[in-house]
């Protein structure tokens, strides 16, 4: 598919953009993995989407704030004041909630008052495009402009070019379906029990949780999901993961292992590269040690690389995460999400009926 049809294709198809809307995008100033001469940057990118909207009728504003954040994190409060309604931020200063919002401190029912102010706007976007080195989709900014039903957003994490000729050209009617499947498993599981190809283990709770579908189809209001779709994904019940899990990379996914204790990451084995990370991230949150999510890929164009975005999204994958994951029925709120993805794996569900294997070996058994 042609870059351009591609472009066009998560306008019209991934987001269902329509006339008279209004489209925020929002970028960083992180480099490409891999640029070109026609789309050197994020920002180049952001401005060829925006004239692709634009020639909708599509009304569409850019905002770039500085690359380099953690996944998790709260944008600049320069882009809550470009992308909110006119207001936002005086109301913000007025109750004395800016800090809290941005440092996410912020209380449910302080959420509360700030969900009731953007319920009653007139002027809100309609639609988000987030391209960013780094995610935003377990945040306040995200959280608020979705479950008001003010916007309906797309995350672009991590996002690079190649993937407008690949994983982005994914059959959307068979990913939706395929995400539905796991989210509705997920959903009715009392218990998950993933294994690793080498052959260690990790169980979980899921009792009471209800699962997400991820499914690259954001056209609605209130909508909300990463690009490149492709997953059904779930919060374990806190304080209940023990186990072992391997986490390596595909041609090697014995390599590094995580061991977990009451829920929490308490040891990384085998020394992998994002390990001075994490001890940055533990000794500054450690409540970010807390497992967050359990995530199935469905998407059959995703091949591994190094966008986690898309790599999660592989047909027959698992993917779990640490940090935060108040925006998806979880209770801990904290600015760090990162996943690890799983390969080969074996996610065996378990409920009042019975157990299935939705994932045998690397495959999803549901296709």
């Amino acid at each position: 598919m042609p870059f351009d049809q591609a472009i066009e294709s998560l306008l019209d198809v991934n987001l269902g953009c329509r006339k008279g809307e209004r489209l925020a995008i929002v970028t960083d100033d992180a480099p490409f993995n891999t640029a070109t001469d026609e789309v050197p940057t994020r920002q180049a990118l952001a401005e060829l989407i925006a004239e692709k909207a634009q020639e909708r009728e599509v009304d569409t504003l850019i905002s770039i704030y500085p690359g380099g954040q953690e996944s998790g994190a709260e944008p600049p409060r320069h882009v809550f004041e470009q992308v909110y309604p006119a207001g936002f931020m005086a109301y913000l200063e007025e109750t004395g909630l800016t800090e809290k919002l941005l440092d996410k401190s912020i209380t449910a029912a302080e959420i509360g008052k700030l969900e009731k102010y953007l319920g009653s706007a007139s002027d809100s976007i309609d639609v988000m495009l987030v391209l960013s080195a780094s995610s935003v989709s377990h945040t306040n900014f995200r959280r608020l402009l979705t479950r008001t039903k003010t916007a309906r957003v797309a995350t672009m994490p991590g996002v690079e070019l190649e993937m407008f000729a690949g994983v982005m050209t994914a059959d959307w009617k068979m990913v939706e379906h395929r995400s539905e499947v796991a989210a509705e498993a997920l959903t009715k599981a009392t218990e998950a029990e993933v294994h690793s190809a080498d052959g260690r283990v990790l169980r979980f709770s899921l009792e009471g949780r209800d699962a997400t579908a991820d499914t690259g189809i954001i056209n609605q209001p209130g909508q909300f999901g990463n690009l490149p779709g492709g997953e059904g994904f779930i919060a374990p019940i806190e304080g209940t993961a023990e186990g072992e899990l391997s986490v390596g990379p595909p041609e090697e996914p014995g390599k590094w292992h995580f061991r977990f204790t009451k829920g929490e990451l308490v040891e990384v084995l085998g020394d992998p590269p994002f390990m001075k990370r994490l001890d940055d991230v533990f000794a500054a949150h450690p409540i970010a040690r807390n497992l967050a999510e359990l995530g199935v890929g469905t998407n059959e164009k995703a091949k591994p690389c190094d966008s986690v975005l898309e790599s999660e999204k592989i047909l027959g994958t698992v993917h779990l995460a640490v940090g935060d994951n108040a925006g998806f029925g979880g209770e801990v709120s904290v600015p760090f999400h990162q996943d690890f993805i799983v390969y080969q794996p074996t996610l065996v569900l378990r409920s009042e009926v019975g157990e299935e294997s939705l994932v045998s070996d690397g495959r999803f058994m549901a296709d």
